[in-house]
């Protein structure tokens, strides 16, 4: 039985070979960028590169979902690179171990789009700077019990230096599991979607805060 037999009774065997074809930058590996880079894994993305300088902590095991008691000290790229090859072997992955304000565009290998998966906005307004006019970057963001998912593309969104104008959020947040896991899924449908051709959340931003099952889109005027 083929890995992806369900998904391509969903979405056909057409669109599973795009994924297949497709790559994704993943910029972050915490609780976001685990749950991201193991959903698209799942799903049949066919390369991964991902970008993290951090190590294995214990504060980390409450939201990232691919390390556990084992991983302290060790290097969240490399555990994540072993455990994604683990759930298919065919896919092919590239990791960086530095902080994304090192990587400059011709120190990486080609990708279709970026998943912003970090946990500061000085490394996000950096992250934009690998991207191009032909690719999209997802961004997510949770903190506490609420998060966030919008499209980034250039000359058709605004930036997300536009959309947080002068905006600091210290990077040791309060945040609990279950906001992580449902921001992170919709930023991995929010990433197919691009690879199809078909996002919904250019110009708008989708919130969700648990705390009253509220969800909601908030307009953003190009």
């Amino acid at each position: 039985m083929n890995m992806f037999q369900r998904n391509v009774q969903f979405w056909g065997k057409e669109k599973q070979q795009k994924l297949s074809e497709s790559s994704v930058l993943v910029a972050g590996v915490g609780g976001l960028g685990c749950l991201v880079a193991e959903g698209l894994t799942r799903a049949g993305i066919g390369k991964l590169i991902l970008i993290d300088n951090g190590k294995v902590e214990i504060s980390n095991l409450n939201r990232q979902i691919l390390f556990d008691q084992t991983d302290f000290g060790k290097s969240k790229v490399k555990i994540a690179q072993r455990r994604l090859k683990a759930i298919n072997p065919e896919l092919e992955i590239e990791i960086f171990q530095v902080d994304i304000a090192e990587m400059k565009v011709k120190d990486l290998p080609l990708y279709d789009g970026i998943a912003d998966c970090l946990d500061n906005f000085a490394a996000r307004f950096y992250l934009e700077k690998l991207l191009s006019k032909q690719q999209f970057l997802v961004h997510g963001g949770v903190q506490n019990d609420f998060g966030q998912v919008t499209t980034i593309i250039p000359d058709k969104t605004q930036s997300l230096k536009e959309i947080y104008p002068g905006t600091h959020i210290p990077v040791s947040v309060s945040v609990i599991p279950q906001i992580v896991m449902l921001i992170g899924s919709l930023m991995i449908q929010e990433i197919i979607n691009n690879l199809f051709d078909k996002p919904l959340l250019i110009n708008s931003m989708l919130i969700l805060e648990l705390e009253d099952f509220s969800m909601f889109k908030v307009e953003l005027k190009k």
